[in-house]
């Protein structure tokens, strides 16, 4: 082994400075006029609005006045209230923001927040009584915010053993409706004058590991839907309707739901097509404008990093999901579209034969890239990429990928909203399909980490205590395990670290295998010959990033742990500091022969050797 040279730090750029699109409403500029609002979210800064003249296409980009700080980066909900003034849930601040546009110099500005308890407001409706609802997530919650007054009041959790509650309808009754899940799907009933609420779903629909969803219909009345089964392989999911009115839920034929309502402008024209990119106004006479939208963007958050081909590096920015890649050849960092049929994040990537393969949240969507072809995304043979599809069941978010024997791509995620335990899938590149899934590897656990151990031929694992979004623990230790891919079966499980909860990232040196796991901060090394963890250590600069361990030609073991780069001799177990990086280190992570790349909030680093 090489002791590396003392190094550097260098800031490469922003790779993707593209926001995610959030929705329209129809409005009035400050004269009065009819206008657009488009709504945009960005981690390097706070959301904005667009304001766009429909006729013109004269545009004017509101953003938030007199704020800096993370909690209104994303909108989760946009309404029109009944003064007029444009309101604004957010995440991952919970806040509550107003656009007045009589007063178009006062920009967005931040109400509060209604709840100290919850993160993400979402589904904003006006009230019969002239108030702003609106869902939480946190606690599943319903919120209220008084225009007149600006007074906000948290009215408590709808249901005590969720935290979401995704989408909310106002009726003409007078009655709020609310869609609760993700643990199991729920309709809740509240009423603002006497203030009580109750379930109204009945309880042969009140599935496990599902979301009831609520809103009005072009007619103006409230429905509700409830998925009957999962979403799979891009089906279209079985529902049960019901129509809410007078306090209950009515089961109805999903020929009678009349579909949402549209927004229309005066003249009948209607947003039919939007993005980050552009928008399109579609007229009755079937006459179509569209245009492009000018704005200036901060910067969307870097979600991981990974080696690549050629040694490049490629990553994905969140939501909007975009695959960037850096040459370190020549300089040049390429933002290059998504690569994906899905728009979240890539969770986990590798490089096997010159191509990237990639797999993306929502679903674990699993797509190829040879990056000495054109890009152009699509489903067929001659696309590049190509989207494989969802990798099976048990997976939404793909957390670890790897090469493991015969080529073959092991994949470990972790399960799908409201339910308990994550799977291993097993890619042929060969034979292009998904060709083994294993559910329920770890009982109620997700698979966060893999690693290949060539010598002793097995696939070892980490989990995660946590289940699909909106559960809550069920057990207490994370635990690590092997598995037997020619026997096709898990040949060891143990509890590695006492008390921690999560396995974070795995890799295989020197015969051994060396994994990191928080809360403790942990490095330990497990020894398939003598089949025992051989060493355990807590790592001294905080807590170890997800999928930040791996190997470099010069002996050691790199990792990432709080802000601090540091080294593993994998013959002595020995762990030394590298370098502190001064700002935020995010998430990560490649290693290479031009240096150790991560991300900083939105902004791709390198720290270069010396």
């Amino acid at each position: 082994m090489a002791e590396a040279s003392s190094g550097f730090f260098e800031d490469l750029g922003v790779p993707v400075k593209r926001p995610q699109y959030n929705g329209y409403i129809v409005g009035l500029d400050h004269a009065g006029r009819e206008a657009l609002y488009f709504c945009f979210s960005q981690w390097g800064a706070p959301l904005f609005l667009l304001q766009v003249n429909p006729e013109t296409g004269e545009t004017r980009q509101i953003n938030v006045h007199d704020y800096s700080g993370h909690g209104c980066c994303f909108a989760k909900s946009l309404v029109l209230g009944p003064d007029e003034k444009i309101y604004i849930g957010t995440a991952p601040g919970g806040l509550i923001l107003r656009y007045d546009p009589k007063r178009p110099e006062d920009g967005l500005r931040v109400l509060g927040r209604p709840s100290p308890t919850e993160t993400y407001i979402y589904s904003m409706v006006v009230g019969k009584d002239g108030k702003l609802y609106a869902g939480t997530y946190g606690g599943a919650k319903l919120v209220s915010c008084d225009p007149e007054t600006g007074r906000m009041e948290d009215l408590g959790s709808m249901d005590e053993t969720q935290m979401y509650t995704q989408t909310v309808a106002a009726g003409e009754d007078g009655l709020i409706y609310v869609g609760v899940g993700t643990a199991r799907a729920n309709i809740v009933v509240y009423d603002p004058e006497k203030r009580w609420h109750k379930s109204i779903l009945p309880s042969k629909w009140r599935l496990e590991g599902r979301s009831a969803r609520v809103s009005k219909g072009r007619d103006g009345k409230v429905y509700a839907m409830v998925p009957l089964r999962s979403r799979a392989r891009g089906r279209s999911v079985e529902a049960q309707f019901f129509l809410l009115e007078e306090g209950r839920a009515k089961p109805i034929d999903p020929e009678v739901y009349p579909g949402p309502p549209v927004q229309v402008l005066k003249d009948g024209g209607y947003v039919s097509e939007a993005d980050a990119v552009s928008y399109t106004i579609r007229y009755p006479d079937g006459r179509e404008i569209r245009r492009k939208f000018h704005y200036k963007a901060a910067g969307s958050m870097v979600f991981v990093v990974g080696l690549g081909p050629g040694g490049r590096i490629y990553g994905s920015s969140a939501l909007p999901l975009e695959l960037f890649v850096y040459d370190p050849k020549t300089g040049e960092l390429r933002d290059l579209g998504n690569p994906t049929s899905v728009n979240g994040e890539i969770y986990s990537l590798l490089e096997l034969h010159g191509k990237l393969y990639v797999c993306a949240y929502p679903g674990a969507w699993l797509s190829v890239y040879d990056p000495k072809r054109p890009f152009k995304y699509g489903m067929t043979e001659d696309s590049n990429p190509r989207g494989i599809g969802y990798v099976g069941d048990g997976h939404l978010r793909p957390r670890s990928m790897i090469v493991g024997p015969e080529e073959k791509i092991f994949i470990g995620s972790m399960p799908p909203y409201g339910q308990y335990g994550g799977a291993m899938a097993v890619y042929d590149p060969k034979e292009g399909k998904v060709v083994e899934n294993y559910r329920h590897l770890i009982r109620n656990q997700s698979i966060v980490s893999l690693a290949y151990e060539p010598q002793s031929g097995l696939i070892f694992g980490g989990s995660s205590i946590g289940g699909g979004g909106g559960t809550r623990p069920i057990e207490k230790e994370a635990r690590f395990f092997a598995w037997d891919p020619r026997e096709k079966r898990k040949v060891l499980e143990i509890v590695p670290v006492p008390g921690d909860v999560a396995i974070v990232s795995m890799e295989a040196a020197k015969g051994k295998v060396f994994a990191t796991s928080i809360l403790s901060n942990t490095l330990f090394v497990f020894d398939p010959s003598s089949w025992r963890i051989v060493h355990n250590e807590r790592i001294p600069y905080g807590r170890p990033h997800e999928i930040s361990l791996a190997k470099h030609k010069d002996g050691y073991l790199y990792g990432l742990a709080g802000n601090t780069i540091f080294k593993v001799n994998p013959e002595t177990y020995e762990i030394s500091k590298v370098a502190d990086y001064p700002g935020r280190i995010t998430c990560g992570f490649a290693v290479s022969d031009t240096g150790i790349y991560f991300g900083s909030e939105v902004r791709l680093i390198r720290y270069r050797w010396g």
